[in-house]
């Protein structure tokens, strides 16, 4: 059953609502013609990652998700009705790389679902698609702070291992 404009003017505002709370937002698309779509158990497993890590999947029509970003004078900026097929927003409100980890792991296994740009209100900067991907294949902020302290302990593990040589 169609929904009537009160009911699609409730859903612009709660997506409204949720952008203006949003530190980051990733355009995509989750089915398109001739290639098969995430099917309803996946769906409900990316939602559910997706909300362990502060963040949340968002399927809407296109025309609604331009009036919900028309709100924030971002409809010129960001294309939707470029997206090909069904769209979708993934909504952060914390830290981007965990989310946008999942996606991608995702899009790996669903050739439908694919990236096609993200969006930081704070900034109000586009994110590109392949600075996303980047992201996405970056390692976790963990490994990243070990190297690091592997690069700084090495040099001077190094020197005292060639002080301790020297002989008197």
């Amino acid at each position: 059953m169609p929904k009537t404009k009160i009911q699609k003017k409730e859903i612009v505002d709660k997506i409204a609502e949720k952008i203006k709370r949003a530190k980051f937002l990733i355009f995509t698309s989750f089915s398109r013609r001739g290639k098969k779509g995430l099917n309803f158990p996946a769906m409900e497993k990316l939602k559910k990652n997706l909300k362990e890590e502060d963040a949340e999947y968002v399927v809407l029509k296109k025309t609604l998700l331009d009036l919900a970003l028309e709100k924030f004078s971002l409809s010129g900026e960001m294309k939707v009705k470029e997206i090909e097929g069904s769209a979708a927003i993934l909504i952060g409100y914390g830290d981007i790389s965990k989310p946008i980890k999942i996606l991608h792991k995702l899009s790996k296994e669903n050739e439908a679902l694919e990236f096609y740009s993200g969006f930081n209100p704070e900034d109000k900067k586009i994110i590109s698609r392949d600075l996303l991907v980047e992201l996405a294949n970056l390692p976790s902020r963990e490994i990243l702070l070990f190297r690091l302290y592997g690069a700084v302990r090495f040099p001077f593990w190094g020197l005292a291992n060639v002080l301790s040589q020297i002989k008197k």
